[in-house]
């Protein structure tokens, strides 16, 4: 016959180890510009940061103005130091108005996600 706490035990394990599982997929935790921001001075490029590295080949930003036109902008790669952010240059300072980041990545863990943000340019 099997002891209680053995059975506690390995229930708690099983639990604790989907619970490490769930927690690995990435996740977007910050942006720069950030999130809904107004700023007078126009980024020279966009940084997001993720809590996993990221695959840069398989990742991603669109920009577009608020009509829903794109904006040109860099090749989206991963910083050199830091695996985790994602850099996008902006070849041409943005003008005023609110500007649509929609984003796309996948993470080491092959797990693709993605999400979008706004922040607003107001000289």
């Amino acid at each position: 016959m099997t002891e209680p706490w053995a059975v506690a035990l390995l229930i708690g394990g099983l639990l604790s180890a989907s619970a490490t599982i769930a927690a690995a997929h990435p996740k977007l935790v910050k942006t720069d510009p950030p999130a809904d921001a107004v700023t007078a001075t126009p980024p020279k490029e966009l940084r997001l940061s993720f809590n996993e590295g990221l695959v840069p080949k398989f990742s991603g930003v669109e920009l577009t103005d608020k009509s829903g036109k794109k904006i040109e902008i860099g090749t989206a790669a991963a910083d050199a130091s830091d695996k985790k952010q994602l850099v996008v240059p902006l070849p041409t300072p943005l003008t005023d108005g609110v500007d649509k980041v929609s984003w796309h990545a996948v993470g080491d863990d092959t797990h693709r996600l993605q999400g979008s943000y706004s922040f607003t340019i107001k000289h």
